[in-house]
């Protein structure tokens, strides 16, 4: 961190030493310099900077770190400190625009005036409310506000200004690997390399998006081939104005009413990830009156979530956190007389709940994707509302050429769970070109019990055979046309139900049953579904049991060929499973390890299976595993598998080898992953990314760590990929230096960046270089210049201060030069060094000096 004040920057070792003189004093005490005559300081010093409050800074620019509320709102951030127009033998901060938006302190009514980005406000102008300190020592603004004082904001809400858009970019980042099997039974040689490719292209908010496979294939029988084959090119662009995202080209539907549904064409709809933390998924609000100024608790599980003082009156919380799972909220209102009210709000939910006063929707225009040679026109839109705890409404409608759908439905909260229910009607010219038309019913059922019993239900039913889902329309039309074979799960579907009960055991473990089954109309076809879970930890192993069934009745032909199948072919298949895991850790030191043994058995065979995996070295880039395994088949009897793996994450991206040999096979693999970005400094290269990441510029600090960086380090450029950020939140940056050259020394420890989805944020450290120095200086007569001393390089940057006996600490930009040192504006009170670094730099990276001051 650093301070830049009139134009020159203080280092923190150098700040120090001025802390000794700028300890917190009162109005009307006053630093006598006469205190310092006969003392070991030397030379009489000009103290009149220091004799001030502490929150009466001298006047210029501070970069420093803003907290409101005792809540950090910036980092070091650039505060201006000027004359107080109110008390003019003070100093006072001068907040700029964007600042006081972040803090969303409530301009006084009276006095409301726009400010330009160059501008500034006084503190004392925004409120008189407001009271303020400055922390020197911890190189930081507080700021006091009441409640009363600031705009109401959900928890987690970050201005707009804020976000970041990031800088213009081209990257592309793969993941590849390579394998080579040998059947040692029949000399087959298999070469096999799969690269998977996205690659994009960011100018200011558009970003271009493309991804692919690359696929190579060789083996001793048919030779050699390759193919490229392009997933999905695209170009979206956030649209803040009203928290959407917009897409251009191949996409795929988001919404859970209708299903997804793969097209190219445009979609807009509601981007969840720009909404305050305290406005995503679902919570109630909680609603109140209290007699007095009183403090409002909400608890969950007996566990407080949320804690606010509220004025007399009605109140409302509505940005809660979404902790759905966790069941009911206990409120309590404790008054000023230390009267205590409660009360119980009801959480319940299920998938297409909406948190109350939310709204959501999602428009889509284009052809839907691998059904070209039929007429595949298609338009869906979405909205759902949130109306208040107890409702929310959903209405969508989607159509195609011959085809119309349209949805009506909700979500009913009651305190005994959550109710949600869609009816979907479909009118299609459906197989042999019938006419078919028909309704699907859906309901959804979750309740979380005081038990710890969670219960998630859900069953659709299709009242009619004459339903069709858009996607298998399109799949009949394209058998019939082209002869190729359709197989859906949705297609003649009548009845699907699913069920999920979740169970806490407390220290026993958890419990949990998954059950679901359907049924088709016109034939006998059947799934059904059974698993059934336990986990628990005892001691330090931990141990998961599953059972699991599966009964189905199908036909091999496809669901619409088997309409006119005979009941003979139909085939029945049931198979149980179980399953039997343990783990244990095993750290050595700084290396963490687990070694798992785990348990099956099918209808077909059953095996063991036992290895070892870990990390290793202190930043635990290097990580393995190695296994071994025996299978008894019904059929070929007992085979043995062994194999290992070996991982290194590096600077520019993450390498893997692996082999193993089985009862007829040997493979050996090899694997890489990493990004390139193109940008305006050059080339660099890192770990594999996210599609929001960071590009960190800090010059001449080569080899320093990007700090959850993957591995990630400063290249000799100055420059280093911070692989993944979460967009519209604040994520920290910051850098390890222990790697970073002594001649190099970084101002300032972590900044946030508030990313834009998709964006690449450029986070720039900025960095002093020169060789560091501690240098014992004494005047022409002998003393040393006084302790506080500004010292400043030839530029008049200021590099350091004298410390105690006439020390100084600084970083020299120059193998040669000269220093200045000043403690007062008469010439009297200052003096130049001038120094000589020896050629080569000592081993501690500190050069030790004795020189002069001279005074000229």
């Amino acid at each position: 961190m650093k301070i830049t004040h009139c134009n020159s920057t203080i280092t923190p070792l150098a700040l120090s030493v001025s802390l000794i003189l700028s300890f917190p004093v009162s109005a009307g005490y006053y630093f006598d310099p006469a205190l310092l005559q006969g003392t070991g300081y030397g030379k009489m010093v000009d103290l009149s900077r220091f004799n001030q409050a502490e929150d009466m800074l001298p006047a210029g620019e501070y970069v420093l770190d803003v907290y409101l509320n005792g809540q950090l709102v910036r980092g070091r951030e650039k505060i201006k400190f000027t004359e107080s127009p109110t008390h003019p033998e003070r100093t006072e901060p001068c907040l700029s625009a964007s600042l006081i938006e972040a803090s969303a302190i409530r301009v006084k009514q009276h006095d409301e005036k726009s400010v330009t980005a160059s501008e500034c406000r006084f503190i004392g102008e925004l409120s008189s409310q407001i009271t303020w300190q400055v922390n020197t020592a911890g190189l930081r603004l507080d700021m006091t506000v009441p409640q009363a004082g600031l705009w109401h904001h959900p928890r987690g809400y970050i201005p707009v200004t804020e976000w970041d858009r990031g800088t213009t970019a081209l990257f592309l980042r793969h993941n590849t690997n390579l394998y080579h099997t040998e059947n040692t039974s029949s000399d087959y040689r298999y070469d096999y390399l799969w690269s998977n490719i996205n690659s994009g292209l960011n100018l200011g908010l558009w970003q271009f998006r493309h991804q692919g496979n690359l696929r190579y294939a060789d083996n001793n029988v048919n030779g050699a081939h390759y193919r490229y084959s392009a997933v999905r090119t695209w170009m979206q662009r956030p649209v803040p104005e009203i928290e959407s995202m917009l897409y251009l080209g191949d996409n795929q539907t988001n919404n859970t009413l209708f299903g997804g549904l793969s097209f190219n064409g445009i979609r807009l709809g509601t981007d969840p990830r720009m909404w305050p933390q305290g406005k995503r998924g679902y919570a109630p609000e909680v609603r109140g009156v209290a007699n007095t100024t009183a403090r409002v608790t909400v608890f969950q599980q007996g566990r407080v979530i949320y804690e606010t003082t509220v004025s007399p009156g009605a109140f409302v919380i509505n940005d809660l956190y979404n902790t759905h799972s966790q069941g009911d909220l206990q409120v309590s209102v404790t008054e000023a007389d230390g009267q205590v009210s409660t009360f119980t709000v009801p959480y319940s939910s299920v998938p297409d709940s909406v948190r109350p006063g939310n709204w959501s929707y999602e428009l889509a225009l284009g052809y839907v994707r691998h059904y070209y040679n039929q007429e595949n026109k298609f338009f869906e839109g979405v909205l759902q509302r949130g109306v208040n705890n107890s409702l929310t409404t959903n209405v969508g409608a989607r159509l195609a050429d011959d085809y119309q759908a349209g949805l009506l439905g909700g979500v009913v909260s009651t305190p005994v769970g959550a109710l949600g229910f869609n009816a979907v009607y479909s009118r299609a010219e459906a197989e042999r070109g019938e006419l078919e038309q028909g309704w699907r019913l859906e309901a959804s059922y979750s309740k979380t019990f005081t038990t710890g019993t969670n219960l998630m239900l859900a069953a659709y039913r299709y009242s009619t055979k004459g339903y069709r889902d858009l996607q298998d329309v399109l799949g009949v039309r394209r058998q019939e046309q082209d002869n190729v074979a359709y197989y859906s799960d949705t297609l003649h579907q009548r009845n699907s139900f699913s069920a999920t009960l979740s169970q806490s055991l407390n220290d026993w473990g958890q419990l949990s049953l998954n059950a679901s089954t359907a049924d088709y109309y016109g034939d006998s076809s059947r799934n059904t579904q059974f698993q059934l879970g336990y986990s628990t930890r005892w001691k330090f192993i931990n141990i998961n049991l599953n059972a699991a069934r599966q009964r189905s009745v199908y036909s091999p032909q496809g669901y619409y060929d088997a309409l006119d199948d005979n009941q003979g072919s139909w085939r029945r298949y049931t198979e149980n499973t179980f399953s039997l895991s343990f783990s244990v850790p095993l750290d050595f030191g700084q290396n963490r390890a687990q070694a798992t043994f785990d348990m099956n058995k099918n209808r077909n065979s059953s095996g063991a299976l036992t290895g070892i995996s870990g990390t290793l070295g202190e930043q635990r880039r290097v990580s393995y595993s190695a296994y071994a395994g025996m299978d008894h088949l019904r059929q070929e009897g007992n085979q043995t598998t062994v194999g290992g793996s070996l991982e290194q994450r590096s600077s520019v991206g993450t390498f893997r080898a692996s082999a193993s040999r089985g009862h007829d096979y040997r493979q050996f693999g090899l694997g890489a992953s990493g990004t390139v970005l193109l940008h305006s400094g050059g080339v660099t290269a890192g770990p594999y990314t996210s599609d929001t990441f960071a590009l960190i510029s800090a010059p001449g600090a080569q080899g320093a760590t990007v700090r959850n960086g993957q591995g990630a380090t400063v290249d000799r450029f100055g420059y280093a990929l911070l692989p993944s950020m979460t967009p519209y939140r604040y994520n920290p940056v910051s850098l390890d230096i222990r790697d970073m050259d002594s001649s190099v020394e970084l101002q300032g420890g972590s900044l946030r960046v508030v990313p834009y989805a998709g964006a690449i944020s450029r986070v720039s450290f900025a960095t002093v270089s020169g060789e560091a120095a501690l240098i014992n200086t004494l005047l022409p007569d002998g003393s040393t210049p006084p302790m506080g001393a500004d010292v400043a390089d030839s530029e008049g940057a200021q590099v350091g201060m004298v410390g105690q006996g006439g020390q100084i600490y600084a970083r020299l930009p120059a193998q040669s030069g000269v220093l200045y040192v000043s403690w007062g504006k008469s010439r009297a009170q200052s003096c130049r060094v001038y120094y000589q670094l020896p050629g080569q730099s000592p081993a501690t990276g500190l050069h030790q000096l004795t020189l002069p001051c001279r005074q000229e």
